[in-house]
């Protein structure tokens, strides 16, 4: 799956948090306007959906799926999925096998960890090469 992004400037908080009230906006300088990033994962949050791209940085991180255009629409193969229920903040996932199935991956991707960017970096070149 590929996309564009189509501005880097947004809301900083889920559809749900806006529609309460915090409207607040900001800049993404991890993603550049018109550049292609492929999807390593996605997820349902907060009744937004959000994309796992390798960014600017050459960091895995997520970024809401209003800042782009979908411009190829096929998954990878071996993806898997997983729904919490809706009463959960995190509904769904989508992605590579520990991104879904290891609970301590996703965690440990949003904190950096090391030991999990490099299961990140793995996965990344079996995607698409």
């Amino acid at each position: 799956m590929e996309l564009r992004c189509e501005k880097n400037t947004g809301y900083l908080f889920s559809p749900k948090i806006v529609r309460e009230g915090n409207e607040t906006l900001t800049s993404y300088d991890g993603i550049s306007f018109g550049t292609t990033y492929r999807v390593y994962g996605i997820i349902l949050y907060e009744e937004g959906i959000y994309y796992l791209i390798y960014d600017d940085f050459k960091m895995p991180n997520w970024y809401s799926a209003e800042l782009f255009s979908v411009i190829s629409n096929s998954l990878p193969e071996k993806w898997y999925f997983k729904h919490f229920g809706q009463s959960e903040s995190l509904t769904a996932i989508w992605g590579y096998y520990e991104l879904v199935n290891v609970d301590n991956h996703f965690d440990g991707l949003g904190e950096q960890e090391q030991t999990d960017i490099d299961i990140f970096l793995n996965r990344k070149n079996e995607m698409y090469n």
